[in-house]
């Protein structure tokens, strides 16, 4: 089953309240539970490992993006679980504020799966994972993301930007948060106010994004590294319910068979299972020719009946993790996967990163 980049993830978590007060300070009750795992291994929750920050600056500018095996992150800064930790937890917490995002880009993650609730009567995005606020907002992301790239020129960062709330009156929702659903503020807010705010972004931080995959008219054709060095570029803007907004993001991604190129069957929890549906499209974008930018996630959630993020990603006693798995493929001698596309993952360790990076010609 292949679903679309955007489709967000429904667990059991508590209830966090969200006290909006100004612009600068978007908090939200996220409890004081934890979940981070308390142990590791070079698959699983060790991204900070090894370093890559300059990864894709020995590279040739007119590489395709589609050529490339880029590691990701799923739900990128999903290190806050409210009451519920083991439901939302999906990432090693290097600190609020988008701190934790600095880690990723050094580690050598250039794909970024960023989730807003709109705040502070419908002028700003929060990152939320569903009703949660993780600490940290849409400027945190966008200053942190602007200070990598300049400090290396030679990378790009690709962004799937997704409305996480799914409660408000326009999606069908009865407008008041709930367990697992949050609410924008307002509660009515509509894919025209979303457009509208990342526009006020976009105009906030001039050239940060590859102007293509933001003109609010038309989405872009896959462009070559040397196109996209020092900026983000925007791979899919989508709302609460999946729909993909139209004028964003690139066409490969956002409109036709989009199910040829993307592997997100976010409900399958069974590791064996999982790993073998991912590697299928990994398969699937080393043999392509065409160029295109296959997607995959590792990154699966059963709670609050069966295993959460971490428990997927780095298994437990009597299962070997999706992390471990992939590992174990790709970073096997003579493995026939040359290429693997975009792989978003969870709780990501150094030797998988390595692993992917590797099929860049990249070592260490």
């Amino acid at each position: 089953m292949r679903n679309r980049i955007g489709t967000t993830r429904r667990g059991l978590a508590a209830t966090a309240a969200v006290a909006l007060v100004t612009t600068a300070a978007l908090a939200a009750g996220t409890g004081t539970a934890s979940a981070q795992p308390s142990g590791s291994t070079p698959a699983f929750d060790s991204l900070t490992g090894a370093s890559h920050p300059d990864w894709m600056a020995s590279l040739p500018d007119g590489l395709g993006l589609g050529a490339l095996s880029v590691p990701g992150t799923h739900d990128t800064l999903a290190i806050h679980g409210g009451l519920a930790p083991w439901a939302y937890e999906a990432q090693e917490d290097h600190g609020d504020g988008a701190a934790t995002l600095d880690a990723q880009l050094n580690a050598g993650i250039r794909a970024i799966d960023i989730r807003v609730r709109v705040v502070n009567g419908g002028t700003a995005f929060a990152i939320h994972h569903t009703d949660v606020y993780q600490n940290a907002n849409f400027d945190d992301v966008l200053t942190h993301a602007r200070a990598f790239l300049v400090a290396h020129p030679g990378e790009t960062i690709l962004m799937n930007l997704h409305g996480e709330c799914d409660a408000d009156t326009a999606e069908g929702g009865s407008g008041t948060a709930s367990i697992g659903h949050c609410a924008d503020d307002p509660a009515s807010t509509t894919t025209a106010d979303r457009v509208r705010i990342l526009q006020s972004y976009l105009a906030r931080y001039p050239g940060l994004f590859y102007a293509p995959t933001v003109t609010g008219t038309s989405t872009a054709a896959l462009p070559t590294l040397g196109q996209v060095r020092g900026h983000i570029v925007l791979t899919t803007f989508s709302g609460p319910v999946g729909e993909i907004y139209p004028g964003y993001g690139l066409t490969r991604l956002t409109t036709g068979n989009w199910g040829s190129y993307v592997e997100n069957d976010w409900t399958q929890c069974d590791t064996g299972t999982k790993w073998s549906e991912a590697r299928a499209n990994i398969a699937a974008a080393s043999a392509d020719t065409s160029g295109a930018l296959f997607t995959t996630y590792l990154s699966a959630n059963c709670s609050p009946f069966g295993a959460g993020p971490a428990a997927v990603a780095g298994g437990s006693w009597f299962t070997t993790g999706v992390d471990q798995l992939a590992l174990n493929d790709l970073g096997a001698v003579g493995s026939p996967l040359t290429r693997t596309g975009v792989v978003l993952m969870d709780y990501p360790g150094y030797a998988l990163i390595g692993a992917v990076l590797s099929r860049d010609g990249v070592s260490g």
